[in-house]
Order: C-alpha cells, then structure tokens, then sequence
C-alpha cells in the first residue's frame, strides 16, 4: 500500500569558525550577525536574497535542520514537479524557467514545471551565489533552540552535529520562515494499516517498481491512498513510468 496523504555544518562564509570554537568555551563565544533566518526553502532564500540586494551591509546567518537547502523539497519523492510553471517560482535574481528567449528571459510555458531534482540544484546554486557574497553563513543538520537579551541583542542557541556543538549566535533580528512541513515520506500513516499490508512512501516507487522488471517487482498490487495532487502523481506515474496495468491499481 502507498501512502500519499498530504500530510556538519555548511559553512556559506570562509571562516575560522571550527578553529574558534576550539579555543572559547561554548557559552562564551558568540556569532554575530544582522538577520539569524531560521529555515531554508523557497521563503527563507528568497528573503536573503532580496535582502542582500536591497542592504549592501547586512549579514546573515541562516539555519535549517535539513541536510541541504530546499525545504520540503529534500524530502519529495523523486518524480514530482513544481505545481506551477518555473518561471513564477523562485528567487529574484537567479531564473529556474529552461524556456528563455533570444535575449535569455524567461517565458511562462505550463509544461517547464521543475523537477524535484532540478529545484535541489536551484536552491544549491541559491545557496553557491551568497556564498559569493562573503555576508551569509549557513548551518545545515542544525536547530535552532532557546532564546536569551544580552543589552540590545538577542541571543539564540543552535545545535549542530547532532547536538554535539552549540552554538550562540547574536543577532539584531530573528526571521522564522520554518513551516514544520510533514510530507508522506517523513512520517507514519495518518490511519491504521493492518501488519500484512506494506505500507510506503512514494519515494519508494522508483527503487522498488520504475528500476526493476515486472517480473522482479515485490508488489504486483498497489492501493493508493488520497485523492490530492500527491496521489494522483502516484498513479500517473505507476500507469505511464512504469508501466503497471490499471487493473493492479486501486484509488481510495
């Protein structure tokens, strides 16, 4: 059964920060910054974006829990796209849309929809291009965690490694732009599921069923589960990619 119910550090700056922290005890050493951005998708890259524009001065550190920039994204099975044609998604000053014309403008086309894989490198190249800047410093596989005044500043803690470092970071003004978005692939079933049955996210369909055989397939019956966006890719997929006959299909 599938379900698609909608449910280390990155240092961005060249810095001796590793080789600081070795040598000040950790609720002493402060990392300061203009603007601490908690989360890294579409909203958090596009307000650094827009930010580094517009103030010449300003720095920033961003945190996200994820490994890699992009939000829920990191997370999306492999063979989703954007909602939306790419030319109306993104940040400011770097284009996703692949349509271009003479002059290299994008032009709006309802089937340049971004791949999951394609928005992955976008958000790369986001995070590449304010690493240029010398001004963002990024922390990945990080949280962001309590909260404390020192005079004018705000103080606030986030783990990295697993919670093996800490890290306080003195800013002027925190932006939270994390979501908690849950998708299928990052929690258990919203319903029961019997032990007999095998219950997966559709991450799992291009390992399991699009790279293999039918006749080397585990499952030769599949029950999908919701009727969003989520599912309905989940079914075009079985049907078109690979291949698997509508009378193995059952939609709930």
């Amino acid at each position: 059964m599938l379900g698609s119910l909608a449910s280390t550090m990155d240092t961005c700056q060249s810095t001796n920060l590793q080789n600081d922290l070795q040598h000040h005890e950790q609720d002493e050493f402060e990392v300061p910054c203009d603007y601490l951005v908690v989360g890294a998708g579409l909203a958090g890259l596009s307000f650094i974006d827009t930010l580094l524009t517009e103030n010449q001065a300003a720095t920033v550190i961003l945190v996200d829990r994820n490994s890699r920039p992009g939000g829920h994204w990191v997370h999306a099975y492999s063979f989703c796209k954007l909602h939306q044609p790419s030319f109306i998604y993104g940040v400011n000053s770097i284009k996703l849309g692949k349509i271009r014309d003479s002059k290299g403008n994008e032009i709006m086309d309802p089937n340049d929809r971004a791949t999951v894989a394609e928005l992955l490198d976008y958000f790369n190249a986001v995070v590449n291009q304010f690493k240029e800047c010398k001004r963002v410093t990024c922390y990945f596989n990080a949280e962001f965690g309590h909260h404390q005044t020192k005079a004018k500043y705000n103080v606030y803690t986030i783990a990295t490694n697993r919670g093996e470092t800490t890290i306080n970071v003195r800013c002027k003004k925190l932006v939270l732009v994390n979501t908690n978005v849950i998708v299928p692939s990052m929690r258990a079933p919203l319903i029961p599921i019997h032990k007999t049955i095998k219950f997966k996210p559709l991450n799992c369909l291009t390992e399991e069923v699009f790279n293999k055989k039918p006749i080397d397939r585990k499952y030769q019956n599949y029950v999908i589960l919701g009727a969003g966006k989520t599912g309905i890719d989940a079914i075009l997929y079985l049907l078109n990619d690979c291949n698997v006959d509508k009378s193995q299909l059952t939609w709930i």
